[in-house]
Protein backbone atom coordinates (compact mmCIF):
# COMPACT_ATOMS: atom_id res chain seq x y z
CA UNK A 1 0.00 0.00 0.00
CA UNK A 2 1.43 3.13 -1.00
CA UNK A 3 1.01 6.07 1.21
CA UNK A 4 0.26 9.62 -0.53
CA UNK A 5 1.40 12.66 1.07
CA UNK A 6 -1.39 15.15 -0.20
CA UNK A 7 -4.08 12.58 1.25
CA UNK A 8 -1.96 12.97 4.81
CA UNK A 9 -1.94 16.75 4.31
CA UNK A 10 -5.93 16.95 3.48
CA UNK A 11 -6.52 14.71 6.38
CA UNK A 12 -4.30 16.98 8.66
CA UNK A 13 -5.91 20.04 7.80
CA UNK A 14 -9.56 18.75 8.18
CA UNK A 15 -9.11 17.53 11.48
CA UNK A 16 -7.84 21.05 12.52
CA UNK A 17 -10.48 22.30 13.05
CA UNK A 18 -12.22 19.80 14.94
CA UNK A 19 -12.25 19.77 19.73
CA UNK A 20 -12.73 22.82 21.48
CA UNK A 21 -12.24 26.85 20.44
CA UNK A 22 -10.97 29.41 22.68
CA UNK A 23 -12.96 32.15 22.39
CA UNK A 24 -15.24 34.76 23.72
CA UNK A 25 -17.80 33.08 24.85
CA UNK A 26 -19.59 36.26 27.44
CA UNK A 27 -23.33 36.94 26.56
CA UNK A 28 -24.03 39.54 24.31
CA UNK A 29 -25.38 41.27 26.91
CA UNK A 30 -22.11 41.27 28.78
CA UNK A 31 -19.79 41.90 26.14
CA UNK A 32 -18.35 45.04 27.54
CA UNK A 33 -17.68 43.77 30.67
CA UNK A 34 -14.32 42.88 31.95
CA UNK A 35 -14.19 43.71 35.76
CA UNK A 36 -17.13 43.05 37.79
CA UNK A 37 -17.83 43.97 41.43
CA UNK A 38 -19.53 41.48 43.82
CA UNK A 39 -20.81 42.88 47.18
CA UNK A 40 -22.03 41.21 50.15
CA UNK A 41 -25.80 39.23 49.24
CA UNK A 42 -28.85 40.88 50.79
CA UNK A 43 -30.45 38.55 52.88
CA UNK A 44 -34.36 38.43 52.99
CA UNK A 45 -34.49 35.42 54.99
CA UNK A 46 -34.50 34.34 58.95
CA UNK A 47 -31.59 32.68 58.23
CA UNK A 48 -28.54 34.61 60.12
CA UNK A 49 -24.80 35.68 59.05
CA UNK A 50 -25.16 33.38 55.48
CA UNK A 51 -24.38 36.61 53.31
CA UNK A 52 -20.72 36.88 53.39
CA UNK A 53 -20.56 32.63 52.75
CA UNK A 54 -22.03 33.10 49.95
CA UNK A 55 -20.66 36.00 47.91
CA UNK A 56 -17.64 34.82 49.24
CA UNK A 57 -18.52 31.46 47.34
CA UNK A 58 -19.32 33.73 44.34
CA UNK A 59 -15.99 35.30 44.31
CA UNK A 60 -13.95 32.33 44.56
CA UNK A 61 -15.81 30.20 41.62
CA UNK A 62 -15.70 33.55 39.59
CA UNK A 63 -11.96 33.98 40.02
CA UNK A 64 -11.93 30.38 39.08
CA UNK A 65 -14.11 30.47 36.09
CA UNK A 66 -11.79 33.48 34.85
CA UNK A 67 -14.29 35.19 32.60
CA UNK A 68 -14.24 38.67 34.67
CA UNK A 69 -11.82 40.19 37.10
CA UNK A 70 -13.46 40.61 40.38
CA UNK A 71 -12.33 44.00 41.71
CA UNK A 72 -14.18 46.77 44.12
CA UNK A 73 -16.81 48.62 43.19
CA UNK A 74 -15.23 51.94 42.41
CA UNK A 75 -13.41 49.91 39.53
CA UNK A 76 -15.40 47.64 38.50
CA UNK A 77 -17.19 47.59 35.09
CA UNK A 78 -20.62 46.29 35.74
CA UNK A 79 -21.43 44.80 39.93
CA UNK A 80 -23.34 41.76 40.50
CA UNK A 81 -25.99 42.48 43.23
CA UNK A 82 -27.43 39.22 44.52
CA UNK A 83 -30.18 38.92 47.04
CA UNK A 84 -30.79 35.45 48.81
CA UNK A 85 -34.63 35.37 48.92
CA UNK A 86 -35.65 31.73 50.33
CA UNK A 87 -33.61 29.08 52.27
CA UNK A 88 -35.86 26.28 52.52
CA UNK A 89 -35.26 22.93 54.78
CA UNK A 90 -37.23 19.56 54.40
CA UNK A 91 -37.41 16.21 55.66
CA UNK A 92 -35.99 13.63 53.20
CA UNK A 93 -35.81 10.26 55.02
CA UNK A 94 -37.57 9.38 58.54
CA UNK A 95 -35.21 7.39 61.31
CA UNK A 96 -36.61 3.29 60.30
CA UNK A 97 -38.57 2.82 63.85
CA UNK A 98 -39.28 6.93 64.06
CA UNK A 99 -41.48 8.72 61.68
CA UNK A 100 -41.71 11.79 63.75
CA UNK A 101 -37.57 11.72 63.58
CA UNK A 102 -36.00 12.91 60.68
CA UNK A 103 -32.59 11.07 59.53
CA UNK A 104 -31.95 13.14 56.17
CA UNK A 105 -32.94 16.56 55.42
CA UNK A 106 -32.76 18.84 52.31
CA UNK A 107 -31.65 22.12 51.57
CA UNK A 108 -32.65 24.61 48.77
CA UNK A 109 -31.27 28.46 48.59
CA UNK A 110 -32.89 30.81 46.00
CA UNK A 111 -30.97 33.71 45.09
CA UNK A 112 -32.20 36.59 42.60
CA UNK A 113 -29.48 38.79 40.84
CA UNK A 114 -28.99 41.62 38.48
CA UNK A 115 -25.60 42.53 36.78
CA UNK A 116 -26.11 46.55 36.78
CA UNK A 117 -23.04 49.00 34.88
CA UNK A 118 -21.46 50.91 37.38
CA UNK A 119 -21.34 53.81 35.05
CA UNK A 120 -24.55 54.43 32.85
CA UNK A 121 -26.87 52.26 35.50
CA UNK A 122 -28.38 50.15 33.40
CA UNK A 123 -29.62 46.81 34.07
CA UNK A 124 -27.35 44.25 31.82
CA UNK A 125 -28.25 40.86 32.97
CA UNK A 126 -31.52 39.86 35.17
CA UNK A 127 -32.17 36.16 36.67
CA UNK A 128 -32.25 33.66 39.75
CA UNK A 129 -30.88 30.87 41.07
CA UNK A 130 -30.73 27.63 43.55
CA UNK A 131 -28.49 25.97 45.33
CA UNK A 132 -29.22 22.49 46.78
CA UNK A 133 -27.48 20.20 49.38
CA UNK A 134 -28.63 17.07 52.08
CA UNK A 135 -27.32 16.99 55.23
CA UNK A 136 -28.16 13.89 57.71
CA UNK A 137 -28.97 14.90 61.55
CA UNK A 138 -25.97 14.40 64.27
CA UNK A 139 -25.36 15.02 67.53
CA UNK A 140 -24.23 19.09 66.26
CA UNK A 141 -27.13 19.73 63.92
CA UNK A 142 -26.23 22.95 63.14
CA UNK A 143 -22.74 22.77 62.25
CA UNK A 144 -24.23 20.10 59.80
CA UNK A 145 -26.44 22.12 58.76
CA UNK A 146 -23.97 25.29 58.18
CA UNK A 147 -21.92 22.76 56.16
CA UNK A 148 -24.93 22.14 53.89
CA UNK A 149 -25.59 25.83 53.63
CA UNK A 150 -21.56 25.60 52.32
CA UNK A 151 -23.24 23.11 49.80
CA UNK A 152 -25.45 24.90 48.58
CA UNK A 153 -23.23 28.19 47.94
CA UNK A 154 -21.32 26.12 46.33
CA UNK A 155 -23.77 24.74 43.54
CA UNK A 156 -25.27 28.09 43.57
CA UNK A 157 -22.41 29.97 42.88
CA UNK A 158 -21.58 27.71 39.98
CA UNK A 159 -25.02 28.66 38.50
CA UNK A 160 -24.71 31.90 38.35
CA UNK A 161 -20.52 31.56 36.96
CA UNK A 162 -22.18 29.97 34.19
CA UNK A 163 -25.58 32.30 33.41
CA UNK A 164 -23.19 35.51 33.56
CA UNK A 165 -20.20 33.79 32.00
CA UNK A 166 -21.52 31.86 29.32
CA UNK A 167 -25.72 33.13 29.01
CA UNK A 168 -26.80 29.51 29.80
Amino acid sequence: MKFSLPLALAAAFALTGCGYHAGEIRPTPMRSVRTLAVPTFKNRTYEPRIEVLFADTLVKRLQQDGTYEIVGDEKADAILHCTITQVEQRALRSVINNVLATSEFSLKVKVEYEVQDRVTGAILMVGGASGDSTFFSGNDLQTIQRQALSNAAADLAKDIAVEISEGW
